[in-house]
């Protein structure tokens, strides 16, 4: 029998496993059919009183439709910080906006993006058609623009901040006379700006 250690990987997989089971609402017994395994197996895994095959471990994830990949990443050292430095970032952009991603953040528990958005002057950018999961909110350094979200029009200037609802459409458009530029933030993260990039690649 392995014995019950707070750092050991067997253990914190079986603890993982069954929060994970626990949080979604799902029985032992049907996750173990799904996986071919005993209910008994699946108890002893969630106890740390077993150490899986790969094979198992991948077949009782797949039952709960949790990516084995998430699981390792888990159990992974926890870093008390992430630093992107100036140089380094992810940038994209088209159609008069550009982004510079600047930091994400580096436990998955509590996903967040953090960017630079620059809108080029007198620019309309559709930051989300149809609206997407979560909140934005966002720090306004230079220029003005017009914040649309869900018909409603909000005028934002140097130094004003705002947080919406991202689940209703959004949009910017900048002022005639400078370009716009606000630190950004997105939580969760969603990827709508990054279609811009790909449809510029596609284009060359």
């Amino acid at each position: 029998m392995i014995k019950a250690t707070l750092n050991n990987p067997v253990c914190e997989i079986g603890a993982i496993i069954r929060a994970y089971r626990e949080k979604t609402g799902k029985y032992q017994g049907a996750i173990a059919e799904r996986a071919g395994i005993s209910v008994s197996m699946l108890s002893q895994i969630e106890r740390g009183r077993v150490s899986p095959s790969i094979e198992t471990l991948m077949a009782v994830c797949s039952s709960l439709g949790l990516d084995i990949a998430d699981l390792f990443r888990r159990l992974s050292p926890a870093r008390s910080a992430r630093i992107h430095h100036s140089g380094e970032r992810l940038t994209t952009g088209g159609d008069g906006a550009r982004y510079e991603q600047l930091i994400t953040g580096f436990d998955s528990a509590y996903p967040s993006e953090l960017f630079l958005l620059e809108i080029s002057q007198d620019r309309d950018v559709e930051l989300s058609t149809g609206g997407h999961d979560g909140i934005e909110m966002g720090y306004v350094l230079s220029g003005k623009a017009e914040l649309r979200v869900g018909g409603m029009n909000y005028p934002l200037g140097a130094g004003d901040s705002i947080s919406f609802n991202a689940r209703l459409p959004h949009s910017l458009k900048a002022g005639p006379h400078a370009s716009f530029r606000a630190v950004w933030c997105a939580i969760p993260p969603h990827t709508d700006y990054l279609q811009i990039e790909d449809e510029n690649n596609a284009e060359l």
